[in-house]
This record gives structure tokens, C-alpha cells and sequence, in this order.
């Protein structure tokens, strides 16, 4: 079997890229919006879809949140022997000002095989941000 540079190269491109670790769904290229706050926060499960739903506010005192701007976040769960895995991360795009203050429902929807295999899921990196 004949090796070259070229090839090993690549492998090793490849390992190194996707061990890189990331707390981000989306691109880490965007301006995330710090002045808001999640609460009633809910996870549910449908027949092939795992939903997080909340309410999201503007807790500026001055600061419109201009369109477009989304929500996102991961979706994980957690095996029987106690390990986390990474499900998968949704966003929803966000056509609407929200002037400070103001709050927002809001619904992420993953859409799985199963879904009722994943009853403990949880979700996590939600946030807020502007491309």
C-alpha cells in the first residue's frame, strides 16, 4: 500500500478539524445580543420531533432588536451510563423588532427518527444573535 504526503496530509487535516470544540450551533461569526433573557423555558417530544419552546424579552432599556435575527440552540441527551451527546442544533429566524421591554414566544423544532427514544432530552448554547 502506497502512502503519500498528500494523503496523510488530508488525514490529518481531518482530525484536527473535527476535534475542534465549539459551544456555538450556527456560526461563530455572528454578533450574539446580550441584552436578553430566556424564561418558561419547555421541551417536549412529538412522534419524530424533539421542541424546545420559551418566551424571550428585550431587557435593554434604550436597544431595539432590529430584523432579521434569530434564536438557536443544541439539543443533547444523556445515555444510561451518564454520557452527553450532541442531538443536533436548530435556529429560527426572527422577522420581527423587539422593542426593549418586550417579549417574545418562541419555538425550536429538531426533527428525529424516534424522538421518543431521546425522552431525556435537554437543550443548551441557546441564544440570541444577529448575522
Amino acid at each position: 500500500m502506497k502512502i503519500n504526503i498528500k494523503n496523510i496530509l488530508i488525514i490529518i487535516l481531518f482530525f484536527i478539524t473535527s476535534c475542534e470544540e465549539s459551544s456555538t450551533t450556527g456560526s461563530i461569526n455572528v454578533s450574539e445580543i446580550e441584552y436578553v433573557s430566556f424564561t418558561n423555558l419547555i421541551t417536549s417530544i412529538t412522534e419524530n420531533s424533539l421542541i424546545a419552546s420559551g418566551i424571550i424579552t428585550n431587557t435593554s432599556q434604550t436597544v431595539d432588536i432590529t430584523p432579521p435575527w434569530y434564536i438557536e440552540c443544541q439539543f443533547y441527551y444523556r445515555d444510561n451510563s451518564g454520557n452527553t451527546f450532541l442531538i443536533g442544533g436548530e435556529n429560527v429566524r426572527i422577522n420581527n423588532s423587539l422593542l426593549p421591554g418586550i417579549s417574545l414566544e418562541w419555538t425550536l423544532e429538531n426533527q428525529i427518527e424516534n424522538a421518543g427514544s431521546y425522552q431525556n432530552f435537554t437543550i443548551s448554547d441557546l441564544r440570541a444573535y444577529k448575522n
